[in-house]
């Protein structure tokens, strides 16, 4: 059968026409899309509310509009005060998340008499509207009173109350050391132990292996215990001293790197089981339990980042990573303290001629993974990033403890082969060499730790509520300025507030500015006292009031030294207290 023959001047005006079409169409849209950015915007609140006198000095002005604003809005947005003829100086206005409502702070103090709010809406004359309303009093500079030690000035317009706002504790130099030391020790007990499975199996019957191992062991416990201390600190803000009894860890650490932290503290405790008796790593009934629980007790270090945005691979060669590591290290640490203690058999001969043979192994591992690490961790930002940038200083440091590495095992290779004793000075010249490659592990293990406080560019944090049960929580960011707000009870009266700055590095001028919509009430303004991330904390019975409820729009500044930063801004809807319900209950 013959297809239907199509004439050639159809099928080249086919296309033609059907672009044509789509190009009217397009045109008409786009009119149709520009009369509708013409109609007015109707404002239908707004505080200070048109024709009315106001006796107290707004903190801002807030425009509430009948429809969304999209991002071209938001973009060319204006709006003006004047009062007396004076032109008042204004912030840069901000659009809460329902889209409709624009707060602009005040930027100074205005004079008494009438004054007139003007706004435009994407330079749309169509979009322009004023009101007026008059303000009465004058604002005067009212002198806070003694405050004391640790608090922090919360400013109410209108009057000055004192309000405890501590940062929470950051321990962050005393944190990264005792990681150094916590790393170290507990790759000694892993490390020491696989190294009695594979190479030494006669090293248990030393007394320097077994001093060696129950020192490791302690220091082990002693700095894993003071690291969760101070992340149990950390996350509930409590002290330090409040932080060392255990039973208060339960609350601060609900979080999954909380868990893990509890299962590496109580493997590491209950490491001694194998610590006091050596024998155990060994012994054809407990061997293969022994080993699977000093792997899984060395694997808490590879999950470390959990809860962050990476892929599961990450933690998989984390783990591996952690594995050579800690076998490469402990074994070199117990080869100097234990095997290489004095003059001996022919065992010492063989157990650092077995070391040198699968250190290049170890090593060629952990830089392996290292390596697939950073690229999982960093990606293409490894130039760009601190943590990128760390890690190439990292694997510097890593090419120098394998030229140490190689000297070491050419000269055991060479000079050990002929050998059937260790002599006392053989042993003294091959503990200088591992000793001083022990120095750059333990170089590699400060980095470590460096980096662990740092977030990788493909690691973002999930953040997890605080320790305290805040009933509102809500996370406000924009390109640069990243803070999360908690509050509790949300209700008239007292009130709780925790503020998390994730982001910029530093800030000054940080701020908090709460201002209800009722009229006739006071705004508040919190400062916070922390100049890099970190978190504010106000109890419940620190000051902060509302005194009254309904809405109360909220807005965050701050200041870096490269300017402003672009307020957050949200709303808070605030109940009426049933205690103060019930109080007034019983006095009618």
């Amino acid at each position: 059968m013959r297809g239907v023959r199509i004439p050639w001047r159809r099928f080249l005006l086919t296309p033609v026409l059907a672009v044509l079409s789509g190009v009217i169409m397009l045109i008409g849209l786009t009119d149709v899309a520009h009369a509708a950015s013409a109609i007015p915007n109707e404002l239908i609140s707004s505080n200070p509310q048109p024709n009315s006198t106001v006796t107290v000095v707004p903190t801002q002005v807030q425009l509430v509009f009948r429809n969304k604003l999209d991002a071209d809005d938001a973009a060319a947005l204006g709006v003006l005060l004047r009062c007396d003829g004076v032109t008042v100086s204004l912030g840069a206005p901000v659009i809460a998340v329902d889209a409709q409502t624009v707060s602009a702070p005040l930027a100074s103090l205005p004079p008494a008499g009438q004054c007139t709010v003007t706004w435009v809406i994407n330079r749309n004359i169509g979009n322009l509207g004023t009101f007026n309303f008059t303000l009465l009093v004058t604002p005067q500079s009212t002198v806070a009173g003694d405050v004391g030690a640790g608090s922090t000035d919360t400013t109410v317009v209108g009057e000055v109350v004192s309000l405890d706002v501590a940062p929470e504790p950051r321990f962050g130099l005393l944190l990264g050391l005792l990681r150094i030391a916590e790393y170290f020790f507990v790759a000694c007990v892993f490390g020491g132990l696989i190294y009695i499975v594979l190479g030494w199996p006669e090293g248990f019957e030393y007394d320097t292996t077994q001093r060696f191992l129950r020192t490791s062991w302690f220091g082990a416990l002693a700095s894993v215990y003071l690291v969760v201390t101070l992340q149990a600190a950390r996350a509930s803000g409590d002290s330090f001293l409040s932080s060392l009894n255990p039973f208060s860890w339960f609350g601060a650490l609900s979080s999954a790197f909380g868990i893990i932290l509890w299962i590496r503290f109580f493997l590491v405790a209950f490491a001694s089981w194998l610590v006091f008796s050596p024998r155990r790593v060994l012994a054809p009934d407990t061997q293969v339990p022994a080993i699977l629980f000093l792997l899984a007790m060395m694997s808490t270090y590879g999950v470390t980042r959990i809860g962050q945005n990476l892929s599961v691979l990450t933690y998989i060669v984390g783990i591996l990573h952690v594995w050579a590591m800690a076998a490469w290290l402990g074994g070199l640490a117990l080869l100097s303290r234990a095997a290489l203690a004095g003059p001996g058999e022919r065992d010492l001969v063989d157990a650092v001629r077995y070391f040198a043979r699968i250190s290049g192994l170890l090593i060629v591992t952990t830089v392996f993974t290292g390596v697939v690490q950073v690229y999982l961790m960093d990606g293409s930002a490894i130039f760009t990033s601190s943590h990128g940038r760390l890690n190439i200083l990292q694997l510097l440091v890593v090419s120098v403890m394998i030229w140490i590495m190689l000297l070491l095992r050419n000269f055991a290779a060479g000079r050990l082969r002929r050998e059937k004793r260790l002599t006392a000075q053989m042993a003294w010249r091959l503990r200088r060499a591992i000793s001083v490659e022990i120095v750059v592990g333990i170089l590699i293990l400060a980095i470590t730790s460096w980096a662990v406080s740092m977030r990788p560019p493909q690691a973002v944090a999930k953040r997890a509520a605080p320790i305290a049960s805040y009933i509102y929580r809500e996370e406000l960011k924009n390109d640069r300025f990243h803070v999360v707000l908690s509050l509790s009870p949300l209700t008239t009266g007292a009130n709780a507030m925790r503020v998390e700055l994730l982001a910029p590095k530093r800030i000054n001028n940080f701020e908090v500015r709460l201002v209800p919509q009722a009229e006739g009430y006071a705004g508040i303004a919190l400062i916070v006292p922390i100049k890099y991330p970190g978190a504010a904390v106000s109890p419940v019975d620190g000051g902060l009031t509302f005194p009254v409820a309904g809405i109360w729009n909220v807005e965050i500044v701050g200041t870096t030294t490269t300017g402003d930063l672009t307020p957050l801004g949200t709303t808070l809807t605030i109940a009426e207290s049933l205690v103060t319900t019930q109080t007034t209950l019983a006095g009618g």
